[in-house]
């Protein structure tokens, strides 16, 4: 089979990659197949090439937001390393998937313009953050996105933003699993102070610095904020934690709660199994000390969600935002 791929996509494909090179978290078994695809056109490609030979295929970007099982991932694995992007003078941007966020929002507020400040320091790239629409500090990946070009079942298309159905943390490239982000447009307006906006990327990463484990192996944020269904749920929740009177729940711009505030306030942080604790520094990062293995995050995301719905009474179920893949 190797040969095949070879012959049909390129030299590059590999057998037996191990994944754990390839994640944030550095943890995962060896894909069967891997190819690091460098254009959108090897992924077209590659892509064929699966479906041809009736093979199971998976895509993904920066190896962030994900957990590959120890067992490794069956059929083909591409990784997108596509990094190209273009910054036009009216803000207009052209980023192709692989591009690593974090670096786009740079090369953007550096340019003049604003809106993208937000997404400094997120790890991952571009195709991922369109695919789970990523945000921060009050900004999402939708806000300035004009269109995204994709691989519609095997098939290139472009899709206005209205039709990839954004949502928190989601978009209609998480429920068709079979389209492919290759490239996205966004629009960002011209900066009235670059200074200060220049200012505001410095101290966002910063903050992310001071606030998050990033001296750790980690996913990012394991789960998604939680969304009340009504003002009582934020009041059981408020009771339920035990907190101070005075003490509000915070809410996001998206009217969701932080997933590592009520972590925190449960007083989880520190709990661990195996190799893999939840971070002392951000209730919503689970870190490795270089040895976890996926065994040891599935059985800490379980009992961590199983501590918080019995602690809120079952008001707080949480929902992981990191994607299982090969399980």
């Amino acid at each position: 089979m190797l040969d095949k791929l070879q012959a049909m996509i390129s030299p590059d494909v590999k057998a037996g990659e191990l994944m754990a090179r390839h994640t944030t978290f550095k943890i995962g078994g060896t894909a069967e197949f891997f190819l690091e695809a460098k254009t959108a056109d090897a992924v077209v490609k590659a892509v064929a090439a699966a479906k041809r030979l009736g093979i199971p295929f998976f895509v993904f970007g920066g190896g962030s937001n994900m957990l590959v099982s120890d067992d490794g991932v069956k059929g083909l694995v591409i990784k997108m390393a596509d990094r190209g992007f273009t910054v036009g003078e009216r803000g207009d941007v052209i980023a192709e998937a692989g591009t690593p966020t974090g670096l786009l929002s740079t090369r953007v507020t550096e340019a003049g313009f604003t809106g993208f400040e937000w997404a400094i320091g997120i790890p991952g790239t571009v195709g991922g953050a369109v695919r789970g629409n990523a945000g921060a500090y009050g900004g999402e990946t939708k806000d300035a996105l004009v269109s995204v070009r994709v691989l519609k079942d095997g098939v290139e298309a472009v899709l206005t933003n209205a039709e990839c159905s954004f949502g928190y943390r989601d978009s209609v490239f998480k429920h068709e699993p079979s389209w492919i982000v290759l490239s996205a447009a966004f629009a960002f307006a011209r900066s009235p102070d670059a200074e200060a906006a220049k200012a505001k990327l410095r101290q966002n990463l910063l903050d992310r610095k001071q606030k998050q484990p990033v001296e750790f192996p980690t996913a990012g944020c394991m789960f998604m904020n939680w969304t009340p269904s009504s003002p009582n749920d934020v009041e059981s929740l408020h009771r339920s934690l035990d907190l101070d009177k005075d003490e509000r729940v915070p809410l996001t711009a998206q009217g969701t709660v932080p997933a590592g505030w009520i972590v925190d306030r449960a007083q989880l942080k520190g709990m661990k199994v195996g190799h893999v604790q939840v971070s002392e520094k951000h209730g919503n990062f689970f870190v490795s000390d270089g040895k976890a293995m996926a065994d040891d995050v599935v059985a800490l995301t379980a009992a961590l969600k199983t501590k918080v719905r019995n602690i809120t009474n079952g008001v707080v179920q949480l929902r992981e935002e990191v994607e299982y893949v090969g399980f």
